[in-house]
């Protein structure tokens, strides 16, 4: 099944300069912290999908080999 994504508008809030800064620096931390727990797993994913890719590539080429009915 395919993922549908659809982009929201966000209203968030008028902000100072000051807490700005601070929301992304906090944000920019939160961001370092899930990319480090989350590094293997996502390392793993890529390699399944570049391992993955030249079979799919292949196998929708023999689609185009086959007669048409």
């Amino acid at each position: 099944m395919k993922r549908v994504f659809i982009l929201m508008p966000m209203m968030l809030p008028k902000l100072s300069d000051r807490a700005a800064a601070e929301l992304v620096e906090i944000l920019q931390q939160l961001l370092a912290c899930v990319r480090h727990h989350y590094e293997p797993q996502v390392h793993r994913w890529h390699r399944s999908q570049c391992s993955a890719a030249p079979a799919r590539r292949n196998s929708s080429l023999a689609l185009f080999d086959d007669d048409p009915f």
